[in-house]
């Protein structure tokens, strides 16, 4: 759920000290403000009860502590997220830890396994816990919701490979049955049609958030996928080594279908060169450049200037960089040719 001042919260708090388990529900219960709203507090003192209470009722929050009789530390928090992911009977429900230890390295961690928040016992009082899970809330229905969007989105792609993919198959086998001088014609636009079917694929699959990142070399990378495309007498320079946190899978197709439109739109012996940014990284080419009028609707679904292609190329490559939380635009490069700029990303050191 958003977080509304007006809503009813129903938090379920795992805490084996009485004395901070009466404190929580004070802040909670008794505190209702413009901003926030009085809550019901359910209280029990394990993760076994814990998990007996999510499997029966619903919750809009869970507020637990990490030292419990049946499990310590991180581990604790490990236990709940498993839960949540292994049974079905049990909703994801956004979780605040909470520590009598100061540990910033913990709480880092906390957050990578999956808590919204990682609250120090001695540091809360009502307003920093009023905080806490009103955020917690706000950043939960925003991960749900990516989580829709993305569900939709595969959903989609399925529909498109199995319901056009297949009657385009069966056209393509028979295609031999054909005598006449159409069939060239029939087969060269039946290839076109899968072409764009695949680039279709590919943009409702890359287009969906990025979750998971991990640190990415770029170096490593732009060689792998040098060695997917069909590259021809085109050089590649690498002018900076340099990782990103990124998803990998999804940062090799875009490096491929940068690598394939310059390849494409330059002659036999384009050079192409990838260097750092302060905030991200450059792409250029040696080609022809793009028109400063074109620059922006490059990255339109379906816009080309070559009649084989499919237009989706360059709209998948603002996907990805979308879906990274990137800003990605289209300018000169140093010898005229075509520069791509990436920014806002996250490097990793």
């Amino acid at each position: 759920m958003s977080f509304q001042t007006n809503a009813e919260l129903t938090i379920l708090l795992v805490e084996d000290n009485l004395g901070d388990a009466r404190l929580f529900e004070h802040h909670l219960e008794t505190a209702s403000s413009g901003s926030f709203p009085a809550a019901t507090v359910e209280h029990v003192e394990s993760l076994v009860e814990a998990t007996d209470r999510l499997k029966t009722d619903d919750y809009d929050l869970v507020l637990l502590d990490l030292g419990l009789p049946d499990s310590t530390g991180l581990d604790t928090l490990d236990q709940y997220t498993d839960l949540v992911f292994e049974s079905e009977e049990v909703a994801a429900v956004p979780v605040i830890v909470l520590t009598g230890l100061r540990d910033d390295s913990a709480a880092i961690e906390a957050i990578e396994r999956g808590a919204q928040d990682y609250l120090v016992k001695d540091d809360v009082d009502a307003s920093v816990l009023h905080r806490a899970v009103r955020y917690a809330l706000e950043r939960h229905a925003q991960q749900q919701e990516l989580r829709r969007q993305n569900e939709r989105l595969e959903q989609f792609a399925s529909v498109v490979s199995h319901d056009l993919r297949n009657p385009l198959s069966v056209a393509k086998g028979h295609i031999e049955m054909v005598e006449d001088d159409h069939a060239e014609v029939i087969e060269r636009n039946l290839d076109r049609m899968e072409t764009i079917i695949a680039d279709v694929l590919t943009l409702a699959r890359e287009g969906r958030s990025v979750e998971d990142v991990e640190p990415v070399d770029l170096k490593t990378l732009l060689e792998t996928c040098w060695k997917n495309v069909e590259t021809a007498l085109a050089r590649l320079s690498i002018v900076d080594e340099f990782s990103i946190m990124a998803d990998e899978s999804r940062c090799r197709q875009l490096f491929e279908n940068l690598i394939r439109n310059s390849i494409e739109h330059g002659d036999d012996g384009v050079e192409i060169r990838v260097g750092r940014l302060d905030d991200g990284f450059y792409f250029e080419d040696t080609g022809p450049g793009i028109p400063v009028d074109e620059r922006e609707q490059i990255f339109e679904a379906g816009y080309t200037t070559n009649q084989d292609g499919t237009g989706f190329g360059l709209n998948i490559v603002k996907e990805i960089a979308t879906a990274h939380g990137w800003e990605i635009r289209a300018t000169e490069g140093a010898d005229g040719g075509a520069r791509f700029e990436c920014t806002g990303v996250t490097f990793s050191e």
